[in-house]
This record gives structure tokens, C-alpha cells and sequence, in this order.
């Protein structure tokens, strides 16, 4: 009611009313929906990570079994991995390796403090000293995405 007041006071009429209002509501409706679509693609995010985090965790807890390191070294591809380290150390190195491509996916859609990515970056840097994982590295990083492999890579140098 007051703000019909302040436009008819205005000399601006219904219609005039109307459109600003249209304008004004639109606007916001504009706004609103960008905002949930940031808010459902940071949620996506976020989510599939949390997911990947926990498939992570599994992975790593079945593959440190006396199961299924019997069963793996029936395979010629494991036989030649437990060649360079022992299974206790090529699962570690495995799980250190896919933490630090966790932790880049992470950084690259900025979802990680920067002195935080800083740090993990050192700690990339540091492993790449390590024989055994540059070994393990080697022989694996076939199985990474082309911008990790390009990133582990360039920490050697």
C-alpha cells in the first residue's frame, strides 16, 4: 500500500507500477537462481568427493588383506609391482599416490586452502625423492589422468 502511495505521489500510474515491479521481481528470480545453481554444483562437488574419499578408504582397507594379496600375486601384473616393493609398501604408496591426485582434483576446483594445497604440493615434491614410490610412480601413473601425471612429472626436475 505505501509503495502504490509513493508511485501514485510519483505521477507514476499501474501500469508504471506493474513494470518496475516486473523488472524488480525478475531480477531477483534472475539472482535466486543463480545463487541455487552455485549452491547444487559446490553441493555436487563436495559430495562426489566425499564419495570418492570414502571408495578411497575401502579400497585401500581391501587391498591391505592377506586375501587379496594371495590372489594378487596370481597375477603377472601384481608379480611385477611386488618385483619393485613388497605388497605392504605398494599399497601404501598406491594410497599415498591417489591421496595426492585427491588433493590436486581438489585444488583445481578450489575447494582447498591455498596454503593448504601448498603444503600437499611439498609433500608431492617430498614422495618424489622416495625410490621405492618413483618406482611404483613409474610403473602406475598410465592409470593417472594426463594434467597428474604432467604435475607429479614436473616435480622431479
Amino acid at each position: 500500500m505505501v509503495i502504490t502511495s509513493l508511485f501514485l505521489a510519483a505521477g507514476l500510474g499501474g501500469v508504471e507500477f506493474i513494470y518496475i515491479l516486473t523488472i524488480y521481481y525478475t531480477g531477483a528470480l534472475i539472482v535466486s537462481t543463480i545463487l541455487l545453481i552455485i549452491t547444487i554444483k559446490k553441493n555436487r562437488f563436495e559430495g562426489e568427493y566425499q564419495l570418492y574419499s570414502r571408495i578411497l578408504d575401502a579400497r585401500t582397507k581391501l587391498q591391505n588383506t592377506e586375501i587379496f594379496t594371495n590372489m594378487a600375486k596370481e597375477s603377472p601384473l601384481f608379480a611385477e609391482r611386488f618385483k619393485l616393493v613388497d605388497p605392504n609398501e605398494y599399497y601404501t604408496i598406491i594410497s599415498l599416490i591417489d591421496t595426492i591426485e585427491f588433493i590436486y582434483r581438489i585444488n583445481k576446483k578450489k575447494m582447498i586452502d591455498k596454503e593448504l594445497w601448498q603444503r600437499w604440493e611439498q609433500h608431492a615434491r617430498g614422495m618424489m625423492t622416495i625410490p621405492k614410490f618413483k618406482k611404483i610412480w613409474n610403473i602406475t601413473k598410465k592409470f593417472h589422468t594426463r594434467d597428474f601425471v604432467n604435475f607429479m612429472d614436473a616435480l622431479e626436475s
